[in-house]
């Protein structure tokens, strides 16, 4: 097999499908999508806001003693304004009340008088307050002067420990470990059918027959597999780039160090999963001489993908270590999934690794080696769709009949 050729038909590959419409529209939605993202979530003010509830809180007939209790209590959670209401009748008191002009009366008894409803907030504050003035008048009846008072009522330090710190960088790597599932989902779905659609198209145009003439089918194999997958790296160039150059310029979020750790694995998986399914859709692609009948030959393949998603969005946040996952991590249609959310979640071992991408690196050989066998027999193949059966025979050497 030539590699010059293998070359050529890639760049062809590229150059086809790059100019495409439907290219450079998904590619530019992607892209200002990765850039709006962080620049619209830095424009979308906080829920959290440094003003202070103001609060006003009146006196009837109440020892004006107990408002530097409040206002101490208050000092950083509320900003409570104390009124003295001692000169005003009960009726000019609901009447406050009911006008907004304080949100809480303090009465002897103590008897606090609300409006309508009880604000537990401000009823905390208030109570805190009376407890404290109480234990100092009851302090000083006891004979106990101002620093025995006030040594009773300082608070304990209380300090505190986890048995396992949280991570700051936990969240991020999280985030990255989705976007790495995510573009080993999407990605062979996108381009693996863009693959199976274009050989689908070169036999029906019977294309394929004139490059028959000048290639073997495994060079045409392989040039278009490259190709179409470069074109897919590309695309996740650009979309990444913008993003990263998003996320500098807006300060959204810090990318600690410990996330370049596998970012590496990532590429690689992403890389692994783009061969082995672009491959497979290529096959698929030579079965068929009608898009009418991809269908039907895809939905096999959907299987894989879907279930390695859905195991793996489970396993970024829960448990990363469970016997399905790390079964997925040795399967090779699903480990491009399954391998980079271990590694983020730190819940794989180094030879692990290591045998999950020998083994995607072998279903690659494998596979390319199965198509390129196929292919020689399907490719100038028009009429009825080749047979599940007819594949494992061609699969084994066999001749189409």
């Amino acid at each position: 097999m030539s590699v010059s050729m293998v070359k050529e038909v890639a760049w062809r590959e590229i150059r086809t499908r790059a100019r495409t419409k439907s290219f450079k529209w998904i590619t530019g939605i992607l892209v200002g999508a990765a850039i709006a993202g962080p620049v619209i979530a830095t424009l979308v003010p906080d829920n959290v806001t440094d003003e202070l509830r103001e609060v006003t809180i009146g006196l009837a007939g109440v020892d004006l003693g107990v408002e530097d209790q409040i206002l101490a209590f208050a000092d950083g959670g509320l900003e409570v304004t104390i009124v003295d209401l001692a000169g005003l009748s009960p009726e000019e008191v609901e009447q406050a009340l009911s006008d907004d002009d304080v949100d809480l009366v303090l009465e002897p008894g103590p008897t606090l008088v609300w409006n309508r409803s009880t604000d537990y907030e401000i009823a905390a504050l208030v109570s805190a307050a009376l407890q404290q003035q109480e234990l100092l008048v009851r302090g000083r009846a006891l004979g106990l002067d101002q620093g025995d008072i006030a040594e009773l009522l300082t608070p304990t330090a209380v300090e505190e420990r986890f048995a396992n710190e949280a991570d700051a960088s936990e969240g991020v790597t999280i985030f990255v470990a989705f976007l790495g599932l995510m573009a080993a989902f999407m990605l062979p779905q996108i381009f693996g059918q863009l693959t199976l659609m274009s050989v689908v198209e070169e036999k029906s145009t019977r294309v394929i027959e004139v490059l028959l003439t000048h290639l073997r089918p495994r060079t045409l194999l392989m040039g278009k597999v490259i190709g179409v997958g470069a074109l897919a790296v590309l695309q996740l160039v650009v979309i990444v780039g913008g993003l990263a150059a998003a996320l500098l310029l807006t300060d959204f979020v810090e990318v600690p160090p410990s996330v370049w750790r596998f970012v590496p694995i990532i590429l690689v998986s992403i890389l692994g999963g783009l061969a082995i399914y672009n491959t497979l859709f290529a096959l698929l692609g030579s079965l068929i001489s009608r898009q009418e009948d991809a269908s039907q030959v895809m939905m096999p393949v959907f299987i894989p993908l879907m279930a390695g998603f859905f195991v793996g969005q489970v396993a970024i946040t829960g448990n990363a270590e469970s016997l399905l996952v790390k079964v997925l991590t040795f399967f090779p249609l699903t480990a491009p999934m399954m391998l980079p959310l271990r590694v983020a979640r730190d819940a794989i071992e180094p030879w692990e690794v290591a045998l999950s991408l020998a083994l995607l690196a072998f279903g690659v050989w494998l596979l390319v080696r199965i198509a390129g066998r196929v292919y020689e027999f399907t490719l100038l193949h028009t009429g009825s769709r080749v047979g599940w059966s007819q594949l494992i025979r061609l699969s084994r050497g066999a001749t189409l009949d």
